[in-house]
């Protein structure tokens, strides 16, 4: 079952440093034989670099930012790191070696599980729980390891990979969409545990119905209650809550109006 888990992670990433300075490409293409990479993150010049807060191990966040994501089916292993370094090679070639400086780009491996055998086998420097650098010849490499991370509010956007029903729960509580609701995303994210065979504690309907309740405020009233039948939007009033703001020769005339149906 070939499962596109590295794309719903870059959409993820995309909605999440929306509001940050930092546009995300999805599947970059690197070459003639569409060797693709999974996430580039780049910083927008029109936009200053918003980093505080930012979830663990984006800290260090470049103006170029090239990211592989490994999902729980997965091994980040030493080929998956020799594959990104390549990744890097070939992305200097396209945008330009006197462009873009070795520098200012950064490289990230995304793992939902701890990749025992990589860490082991290399000097490993841990940086805060769940993140970890590694140095393969010239270049410095994070890895984040999903299922390790700090369970917070600034986590959410990665616990939703977390493979984990209870930390995608926390996910879905806890983090706030910047460009629309993300039912779309949601919805796809869901179906793809599903198809995994995880039993998640929350259903597409639950989602929907807690995130109009936690915004429903925010909504026009008179724009709410157009979706509603008359008799439904009068349900549950009393009788004098139902005739406020009604004029008395306007109730008289419904009720001599009623009189007439009747007789």
């Amino acid at each position: 079952m070939n499962i596109k888990w590295h794309r719903l992670f870059g959409l993820l990433l995309m909605d999440y440093l929306s509001d940050r300075g930092f546009s995300v490409e999805l599947e970059k293409d690197l070459s003639e034989k569409q060797q693709y990479l999974d996430v580039v993150i780049i910083k927008q010049e029109s936009k200053e670099a918003e980093l505080s807060g930012i979830c663990d191990g984006f800290d260090n966040l470049a103006g170029h930012n090239l990211l592989s994501y490994n999902s729980k089916r997965e091994a980040l292993n030493f080929w998956a790191i020799e594959e990104l370094i390549g990744h890097y090679v070939n992305y200097r070639k396209i945008i330009g070696r006197k462009r873009v400086t070795g520098e200012d780009i950064r490289l990230y491996a995304v793992s939902t599980r701890y990749p025992v055998k990589l860490l082991s086998g290399v000097s490993t420097k841990k940086m805060v729980q769940g993140v970890y650098e590694i140095q393969i010849l010239s270049r410095k490499i994070r890895i984040i390891v999903l299922s390790r991370l700090p369970l917070a509010q600034r986590n959410a956007v990665l616990a939703f990979f977390s493979f984990d029903p209870e930390s995608v729960r926390f996910a879905l509580d806890n983090y706030k969409w910047n460009k629309n609701d993300g039912s779309t995303v949601i919805n796809q994210l869901l179906e793809k545990y599903s198809l995994e065979g995880i039993a998640m504690p929350y259903t597409m309907e639950q989602f929907q119905k807690d995130y109009i309740k936690a915004h429903i405020g925010a909504l026009d009233p008179e724009e709410v209650l157009s979706k509603f039948k008359a008799e439904d939007r009068l349900k549950g009033l009393k009788a004098e809550d139902r005739l406020k703001g009604l004029r008395a020769e306007d109730i008289e005339f419904y009720l001599e109006k009623l009189k007439k149906r009747r007789s």
